[in-house]
């Protein structure tokens, strides 16, 4: 299993520089105060970050998750929780088109949202999760927390003490969503006075966002009782080892209360034929895990556990490539069919087996006809630009970047694979440029600077690249002072 201990160092480094950044708002004239316009917080009225304000802020603190937090690179399980997320909010009233879904590389139960709509779940939560439903009331759960602005609600509760008290508070409050031991640190050192208040408004926002997650899930078709269920098992869990309570416990505090509360809300929709589960929640789960510990995936499927099942044969095979056995990656999967396994899923997994072995002509063929079916999917461009690459046809990579970055210009893993693109095509200022993007959008804005700077001394300059790379610069250095 992974060792925790370097994601709890990332997480204090997250907290401090959310510190930094929410201080540097209003104390320093030229930088984020200028963008947000936070409000005067000696107006109680006022203190409540707009819809606006709240969506400036949360672009700037997925700049900074993706800076700081170990993110899960894998596309295929990126895209999963994005429809999946996507689906929910869909079902949700007053939501706004602006969610990001992210998953977080970190083998313990939890899931956070943050203002904005940037939502995040635990590798560890979708491997704890029994059936796409539970999975879905989690996220749901953190949808509500995010249209119900429970943090802009916090916000305007610390008007009436000073302000670096209150924005200390707020950066607790966005910790304490991941971590929190480093949250109730800062909140406890931001007010002294009136913890409990905070405690009891937080079990107020709890409640709320169960009562409207329920409401979520039944208009986006699943069980309204997989909340519940999910929060009685967490719940069994921490009495059963009471040394080991999952981190989802420690944000989301539940009680026997609070679960047969959600019972309650659940029983007062209808019962009929709920979505519990999907194929390609299953597929999914199965790379999770392969993914999060291939050793025990491995010796699971040896031992004879579930063999018959085409999910386990191709977890298992998802854990031989992940130990670097791509042979005995193809002959576990030779026998699978598109009936068996979702098409996606299995012919990705059989373009990356023939990549590794360089069958790159196979590899080629199956993701020419994945792009066919599945246009403008992240998962089939990130795989389709790798080896197209590999065979050394950076133009045609490029192209097919291009085409899926105009649409869908923030995500980071297809722009670097752009800048790389564009290298091996010779196009320096344009991979210089398209590098800076990339550096930008992971919160790192002295390398994006650096990258500009390089772009501009590019011997294959073009007066239109110029232009366009100094206007980029310009929006650089103020996030560099």
């Amino acid at each position: 299993m992974t060792d925790p201990q370097p994601y709890r160092q990332a997480l204090r480094h997250f907290f401090h520089n959310v510190c930094l950044l929410l201080m540097l708002a209003i104390a320093v004239p030229g930088t984020l105060s200028a963008d947000l316009n936070l409000p005067d917080m000696g107006d109680p009225s006022a203190a409540t970050l707009s819809p606006g304000q709240e969506q400036q802020l949360g672009r700037t603190l997925l700049r900074e998750v993706r800076r700081t937090l170990p993110l899960e690179q894998d596309p295929l399980i990126n895209a999963y929780v994005q429809a999946l997320g996507q689906r929910l909010v869909s079902s949700t009233p007053d939501a706004h088109a602006h969610f990001r879904f992210l998953v977080v590389d970190d083998p313990r139960i939890n899931a956070f949202a943050m203002p904005g709509g940037i939502v995040g779940v635990n590798t560890g939560l979708i491997a704890a999760a029994r059936d796409e439903s539970e999975l879905a009331a989690v996220i749901a759960h953190e949808i509500a927390h995010v249209t119900q602005r429970h943090l802009a609600r916090m916000y305007a509760d610390s008007a009436r003490i000073d302000l670096a008290t209150g924005l200390a508070m707020l950066a607790g409050i966005i910790a304490a969503a991941y971590d929190p031991q480093l949250g109730q640190a800062a909140i406890v050192g931001g007010m002294a006075a009136g913890t409990q208040a905070r405690i009891n408004h937080t079990r107020a926002n709890e409640q709320e966002a169960d009562r409207i997650g329920i409401s979520i899930l039944a208009a986006a078709e699943y069980d309204p009782h997989s909340m519940p269920r999910f929060f009685e098992r967490m719940l069994q869990l921490s009495r059963a080892n009471p040394d080991s309570i999952p981190d989802f416990l420690r944000t989301h505090p539940v009680t026997t209360a609070r679960i047969s509360d959600s019972r309650a809300r659940a029983d007062q929709y209808e019962d009929r034929d709920y979505r519990r589960d999907s194929t390609e929640f299953v597929f999914t789960l199965a790379r999770v895990k392969a993914r999060i510990d291939a050793a025990q995936t491995v010796a699971e499927f040896q031992r004879g556990r579930d063999q018959d099942k085409p999910e386990a044969r191709y977890g298992y095979a998802v854990a031989l490539l992940e130990r670097g056995e791509t042979t005995a990656a193809r002959e576990a999967i030779d026998a699978l069919t598109d009936e068996d396994a979702p098409r996606l899923s299995l012919q990705l997994l059989r373009a990356e087996i023939a990549q590794r072995e360089r069958r790159l002509a196979d590899a080629l063929s199956i993701l020419e006809g994945l792009n066919d079916i599945y246009p403008r999917h992240a998962p089939v461009i990130h795989a389709y630009a790798e080896v197209l690459l590999d065979a050394r046809r950076p133009e045609d990579a490029l192209a097919l970047l291009d085409r899926y970055l105009a649409q869908s210009p923030d995500d980071p893993q297809l722009i670097r694979l752009k800048a790389r693109a564009a290298d091996q095509a010779g196009q320096r200022a344009v991979s210089h440029e398209t590098m800076a993007e990339y550096y930008f959008y992971l919160g790192r804005y002295g390398e994006s600077l650096h990258q500009l700077e390089m772009a501009l001394q590019a011997p294959d300059l073009t007066a239109f690249v110029e232009e366009r790379v100094r206007d980029k610069r310009n929006i650089v250095r103020d996030w560099v002072r």
